[in-house]
């Protein structure tokens, strides 16, 4: 598999001050699971929105397979049939009076016959677990569900790349953990490209192939979970974290147990407790 998406030296600025992202140059690998990371202001919100053509650069391009994107409104529209991003917010992407209506609205526009709309429509809420809300009005779902259909509403078009804002925000445990499995899931069924945003490291750390870090409009680090978490004093530095795993395994080591340090969930880390315990008691 090969880059799907990529931006090359993206340059950006809301105001005449100063650049949310400068000469940003990025590719996604087909297929794979990427985190985007950064501080409030570290240019994450504005790359999203020129990979989905709501936002058009400076200077630089946006190109989809290789293709530099067109902002002319049939070519936006192949794009964000291509390209989909479920927002934070819920309520800012549900807008139709029922939960079918609602997943339907991006089938329809994209102008599918009545019958293939309903048959990805029952697909889509079948995967995601939704089929019973089908009849019922958007507002009277709960933040969860509210969630799960503004989901639908993007899968139904069969994107190839999903962008996810904060997919787990306001979601208790259960929650959480019900919506990542089922992302998890779409993700290696369908060969979906996801790229998200999360705060919470411990949910990035168990979910995706590689984590890039943002700072000042600029990429600060590259590589997979395991590599960008050992930097996680200079993320502390740039207002991040790693995840608690990493500070409980350094604290360890501190105290004397031979452990690795490198593990970033929390199955890894109780593995290496395992293993040092273990040989602790054969000596």
């Amino acid at each position: 598999m090969g880059i799907i998406l990529e931006a090359e030296h993206l340059t950006y600025g809301y105001d005449e001050k100063r650049h949310a992202i400068e000469d940003l140059s990025i590719a996604f690998e087909e297929g794979k699971t990427t985190a985007i990371l950064g501080a409030n202001g570290a240019g994450k919100s504005t790359l999203f929105l020129h990979l989905n053509g709501i936002l058009q650069p400076e200077h630089g391009e946006v190109r989809f397979r290789g293709q530099p994107i067109s902002y002319k409104k049939a070519g936006l529209r192949q794009l964000r049939s291509k390209v989909g991003i479920v927002f934070q917010n819920p309520d800012d992407q549900l807008f139709s009076a029922s939960v079918y209506q609602d997943i339907s609205f991006g089938a329809v526009n994209m102008g599918l016959p009545s019958e293939e709309v309903h048959r990805r429509v029952n697909v889509v809420m079948e995967q995601i677990g939704i089929t019973y809300l089908k009849d019922r009005p958007t507002h009277s779902l709960s933040f969860g569900q509210k969630k799960r259909v503004a989901f639908a509403g993007i899968m139904v078009m069969q994107p190839e790349v999903i962008i996810l804002d904060e997919p787990t925000a306001g979601l208790d445990p259960k929650g959480r953990d019900e919506i990542l499995q089922q992302i998890k899931k779409l993700q290696t069924e369908t060969g979906l490209t996801i790229l998200l945003v999360s705060h919470s490291m411990e949910d990035v750390a168990e979910y995706v192939d590689r984590i890039i870090v943002m700072n000042k409009g600029s990429v600060m680090y590259d590589d997979t979970p395991r590599e960008v978490f050992k930097h996680y004093k200079e993320l502390e530095e740039v207002g991040l974290a790693a995840p608690q795993v990493t500070y409980i395994m350094h604290d360890l080591k501190a105290r004397g147990a031979d452990v690795d340090v490198d593990a970033t969930t929390i199955e890894e880390a109780a593995e290496e407790i395992a293993r040092v315990w273990k040989q602790k008691n054969q000596k």
